[in-house]
């Protein structure tokens, strides 16, 4: 998404608009094969900029449709992913001293008269997720989304063809609940 800034007015303007699903899962990509995390939409960016004598402020919001692996029972969930935007961009030629190194993440630098923001868009909607995300749940610890009951999955361990097979029934088998110790007894075998 490239925005040329000399055409930004002082009143502000709204832009909508979407970036790449396929640059973003390529980006979610990098570093490993499989992180458990695919945007199925394009996601859009519903921003606010202002230009001021300083530079231009960016203010709004990107979200988009992702499918991730729930931490509690390991399922492939689509939820919606949002991150909010806070940014001034400001032209390489108006910092403070040509050496200056400090690296504020709520400034964007630039070069000639265009800024490209995909790459902070995509950098915003990366950060706000969490690799142990799992959808909310009701008061009966029910997942809202598939109406599962994580509470009572049973997990077996070892190669299923009876040589150190063991199964267990939890009455909470969440990480979470793990993590809490609330799972009592040892594996059987």
């Amino acid at each position: 998404m490239r925005i040329l800034v000399t055409t930004i007015p002082f009143s502000g303007m709204k832009v909508d608009a979407p970036i790449s699903k396929d640059a973003l899962n390529a980006r979610l990509r990098e570093g490993s094969t499989d992180n458990g995390i695919v945007f199925q939409d394009e996601p859009l960016a519903d921003l606010t900029l202002t230009r001021t004598h300083g530079g231009v402020i960016v203010k709004g919001i990107i979200s988009g449709t992702c499918k991730q692996d729930c931490s509690s029972c390991g399922d492939f969930v689509a939820h919606e992913a949002v991150a909010q935007v806070d940014w001034i961009l400001q032209n390489e030629s108006d910092r403070a001293a040509p050496d200056d190194e400090i690296d504020d993440p709520g400034v964007i630098f630039y070069t000639g008269d265009h800024v490209d923001l995909e790459e902070p868009l995509q950098e915003a909607l990366i950060l706000s997720l969490s690799p142990f995300w799992h959808p909310p749940r009701d008061s009966a610890d029910r997942c809202l989304l598939c109406k599962k009951d994580c509470s009572e999955r049973t997990w077996r361990i070892g190669d299923g063809g009876g040589q150190g097979q063991a199964s267990q029934a939890a009455s909470q088998s969440s990480f979470g609940a793990l993590l809490k110790g609330a799972i009592k007894g040892g594996r059987k075998g």
